[in-house]
């Protein structure tokens, strides 16, 4: 499959529908991004969309607008309501395929990676904790 190929037809769509959603960007992320594309594969695209409102209903009105365009499955996330471990994926290893706002993409990605890490850094914390308590539940200690 020739990714190259479809990201050009991608691209092109999606600036032509810019008008009719209001997205600030669009993000490539999944098979398609990282070229690991199989049979059964979707296209998976992450939208920061202009207003919060209604950005589901948004995004599955993307999501069949360029599946006619593109001949296979599009799944459609709206970054506006992402979690923080999805937006790190998408800003971290995905592919930015329109952008009508660059400083707005810009700060958008520093605060997920920023997001991101603050979270890892608890988590590693909290998992660091609960490793000691069950050892020291194990072996009897208390250090």
């Amino acid at each position: 499959m020739n990714i190259q190929f479809n990201i050009e037809k991608l691209k092109k769509r999606l600036k032509k529908l810019y008008a009719k959603y209001k997205y600030l960007y669009v993000v490539l992320f999944g098979s398609y991004a990282t070229g690991h594309i199989k049979s059964y594969s979707d296209l998976d695209l992450a939208i920061m969309f202009e207003n919060e409102i209604d950005c589901l209903s948004k995004a599955l009105d993307v999501a069949m607008d360029l599946e006619e365009d593109m001949g296979v499955k599009v799944d459609v996330v709206p970054l506006n309501i992402a979690d923080t471990i999805l937006k790190y994926e998408v800003y971290g290893r995905g592919i930015l395929l329109f952008c009508s706002n660059k400083s707005r993409f810009i700060d958008d990605k520093i605060n997920a990676i920023d997001e991101y890490l603050d979270f890892s850094y608890h988590f590693e914390k909290f998992y660091r904790k609960t490793v000691r308590e069950i050892t020291n539940a194990v072996t009897g200690s208390k250090s």
